[in-house]
């Protein structure tokens, strides 16, 4: 949630300088809604679940397939989504790194769905969480200074 209370500052601090936002900076900011979101609802998603009372194979079955239901759209549409807001910019390389690292994120979720070959557990949960939150700093830490220059 800082991502997403820190872009709204700048985001106003710069279109306070008169300055309309760029279409990629539209979606850098869109970007880090999106994932603070994400991580804030993956993070509170097994233990509300836990808290109604379902069972812990079904509260890890559950929150995968929430999560997988969240998280695989919205890898399948940002590679899109960034062509369109950038289409002159190449695909970087940390965006490959961070998409094969979402992709083990959604096959461990899947496995954790089909409790098969492992027992449901919470490791693929924390994993995608904490992946959504990488995705975030990097996407951060890499956009940030582009964010105010443009």
């Amino acid at each position: 949630m800082a991502f997403l209370g820190f872009t709204s500052i700048v985001v106003v601090l710069h279109q306070g300088s008169g300055n309309p936002l760029s279409p990629f900076q539209v979606l850098i900011t869109k970007l880090f809604t999106e994932l603070g979101l994400m991580a804030t609802v993956f993070a509170m998603l097994a233990p509300t679940l836990a808290i109604c009372g379902m069972s812990e194979n079904y509260v890890w079955r559950t929150a995968s397939a929430i999560m997988l239901a969240v998280l695989v759209p919205w890898l399948v549409t940002y590679p899109f989504r960034r062509k369109v807001a950038a289409p002159g910019q190449k695909w970087p390389i940390r965006r490959y790194v961070l998409n094969t690292i979402g992709t083990l994120a959604v096959i461990a979720l899947c496995v954790n769905v089909a409790g098969s070959p492992i027992n449901p557990n919470p490791a693929p949960l924390a994993f995608a969480t904490v992946f959504v939150l990488s995705y975030a700093s990097v996407s951060f830490f890499w956009t940030y200074a582009l964010f105010l220059h443009e």
